[in-house]
């Protein structure tokens, strides 16, 4: 039995090593394999994972007075527009359990304490999420401590209105898709242009070296593309799923769920950086010598 064990190990190491050879071969002809390899070493090399889920605490702690402000402004709106609050959070694209704890959250009177609260919080929250995401940035793309931005007052409070951007966005096509599920389909389709404008604009605020903003914009696209992926998975799949997963599970079930999201949306930061740190350095890089013949 060992022998037989022994022998499967050996097979199986000596296909390992044909397959590294393989793709190292690939890699010296196929600029997209190398691509590939330099992204991974470098994740590896600066944590690509830790760094994800720092990204996922930061964004939690950010939630929860974003949180708190929007009750309260949903519960001024709804005053306002004479509505429910359960009949405007469905109208902006909340549903199920979600929109009746946020109604519920809205009648209280306590919306006040809330929103006074909640606004110097939430600067704060995106004062240190900024200066996460610059520490991200600045390790991915081997930047000089020094020569890395500040978190200034100024910074945050861009910064905050661009993140407040996305959600304000996907609210709009949410509201699109409940309208007509075509037109859903194709805002759904088109949204990736301003997700990936705002977060290209995020970048460049961030550390990136002596890259222009055109070195930048791989990155925009990928970190759009996989944001309206989640929201697609979280609208068509995930959110049928929640009542059933809150009663199996209580709140650990949508815990679970939200830490998820998060941290994919961390890695897509990280993955984000990469590929342009990646692309810039490969395209900038002086060419190599050849080696001289023998």
């Amino acid at each position: 039995m060992t022998g037989r064990f022994g022998a499967l190990a050996a097979r199986f190491e000596a296909y390992s090593l044909r397959v590294k050879a393989r793709l190292q071969d690939e890699r010296e002809r196929h600029v997209s394999v190398d691509l590939v390899f330099r992204a991974v070493d470098r994740d590896a090399e600066v944590g690509g994972g830790i760094l994800a889920g720092a990204l996922a605490y930061r964004l939690f702690v950010w939630m929860l007075p974003l949180i708190f402000v929007a009750v309260a402004g949903l519960g001024f709106y709804a005053d306002a527009s004479s509505q429910s609050p359960s009949t405007v959070a469905r109208s902006m694209g909340v549903a199920g359990i979600v929109s009746n704890s946020i109604a519920d959250a809205a009648r209280g009177s306590t919306r006040w304490y809330a929103l006074v609260i909640g606004v110097p919080v939430l600067l704060y929250a995106t004062r240190t999420l900024l200066r996460s995401l610059i520490v991200v940035h600045r390790l991915v793309w081997a930047h000089r401590r020094s020569a890395a931005p500040r978190p200034t007052v100024r910074m945050t409070l861009e910064t905050l209105v661009l993140l407040l951007s996305f959600p304000v966005i996907s609210g709009l096509v949410s509201a699109v898709r409940a309208w007509s599920s075509v037109s859903g389909v194709l805002a759904s389709l088109i949204v990736v242009v301003p997700y990936a404008g705002f977060w290209l604009v995020v970048s460049a605020r961030l550390p990136h070296r002596d890259a222009r903003w055109p070195a930048l914009l791989p990155g925009a696209v990928l970190f759009a593309a996989g944001l309206e992926g989640l929201r697609f998975f979280t609208v068509y799949f995930l959110a049928s799923r929640l009542p059933s997963l809150q009663h199996s599970y209580g709140p650990l079930g949508i815990a679970a769920a939200l830490f998820l999201g998060l941290f994919v949306i961390g890695r897509l930061v990280v993955l984000s950086a990469l590929t342009n740190a990646v692309l810039w350095e490969r395209r900038t890089a002086p060419p190599e010598e050849p080696a001289p013949d023998r």
